[in-house]
């Protein structure tokens, strides 16, 4: 069942790929296309999260009056919930609906990428020249936006992140063999030479706890010739993830009895202000790291994704704001004739 889904995804991206002839594109229209899917999803979680907002000082009230008594809190707490139609998990179970797709969604896009690189190799093994799949500034999006990244995969590469696909005809155990055999050989090693695979050196850099082995272009000129990016992809990635943060992720206010206990505890209080400075900082860097890591078509999903979520919720956020204006409007006109 789960290979028939993940099949379905790749032929799904393969399908626009027909249409719009480029992976780097057919990736964003792709995820532009699934976050269309989990839309609904995404506004009735908004939706829950939004009312169960709406009642927090009522929430505050009953934790201040009942503070010494949980069970009655409690029960106090699940009657407000019935009385104002809402639940406390309903904003959690429609993201968590979303998890499967995106996972299915990740599978197509490495499937596709790893199929296509061991299709490239056994070509160039044929005699037949690399097709490669450039974007923008990319010249080869199944490898790493990077200035320390070749176009084509290094000489010897074990291509470790390649596994076999039952339900691939490319990704067969035989073929990535092949695969790698080939990488290993003089022929290839020539063949990279025209692809920029000695304008590259590698520098140690040697630090307490560990020491990186950096790939570096040899000259400024190699670098906008034979280095597959320019770590821009990285770098928007983070930013985009930054800013989603600061979008989806508002400060909301604290009930005054955890105000007053780090008012008195200023080590807690602290220890808050540290976490949620850590979470603030940790996914754009963490972004960062990913997309450099990865390949080049998986930091264009990655940005995509927070750019279409940015867009996204600024403009749930503007529209349940008019929805909100509008409800007062009507009660207010509704407090004046009676």
């Amino acid at each position: 069942m789960i290979n028939w889904i993940n099949e379905l995804f790749v032929n799904a991206l393969n399908w626009i790929y027909s249409w719009v002839h480029n992976y780097g594109w057919s990736v964003v229209v792709f995820t532009a296309f699934i976050r269309l899917i989990v839309l609904p999803l995404d506004i009735k979680s908004r939706k829950a999260m939004r009312a169960t907002q709406k009642i927090q000082p009522k929430i505050q009230a009953l934790q201040k009056k009942y503070a010494n008594d949980k069970e009655k809190l409690n029960q106090k707490t699940m009657e407000l919930y019935r009385k104002e139609h809402v639940s406390p998990t309903a904003g959690c179970l429609p993201m968590l609906f979303q998890w499967p797709v995106l996972i299915f969604m990740f599978t197509a896009m490495r499937v596709v990428g790893n199929e296509h690189t061991i299709r490239m190799i056994l070509d160039m093994k044929d005699g037949i020249a690399p097709t490669l799949q450039s974007w923008l500034w990319i010249k080869n999006v199944f490898q790493p936006d990077s200035f320390m990244s070749t176009i084509l995969p290094a000489a010897g590469d074990k291509l470790l992140a390649i596994s076999q696909v039952s339900y691939s005809k490319i990704l067969t155990a035989e073929n990535i063999e092949i695969a790698r055999e080939f990488l290993t050989t003089p022929e290839y090693a020539t063949l990279l030479t025209q692809y920029g695979g000695e304008a590259f050196r590698q520098v140690q850099l040697n630090f307490v706890f560990f020491k990186p082995l950096l790939t570096l272009p040899t000259s400024f000129a190699n670098l906008f010739q034979y280095a597959n990016g320019l770590f821009l992809l990285p770098i928007l990635a983070g930013l985009s993830q930054f800013l989603m943060t600061k979008v989806t992720m508002p400060s909301q206010p604290k009930p005054e009895g955890e105000i007053a206990k780090q008012e008195d505890d200023p080590a807690a209080a602290a220890n808050n202000a540290m976490n949620s400075g850590f979470m603030k900082w940790f996914f754009p860097l963490f972004s960062v790291w990913i997309c450099a890591t990865a390949t080049g078509a998986f930091s264009i999903y990655w940005m995509a994704v927070n750019v279409i979520m940015i867009v996204e919720n600024v403009a749930l956020n503007k529209w349940m704001e008019h929805q909100d204006a509008v409800e007062a409007a009507k009660k207010a006109a509704e407090t004046i004739e009676d």
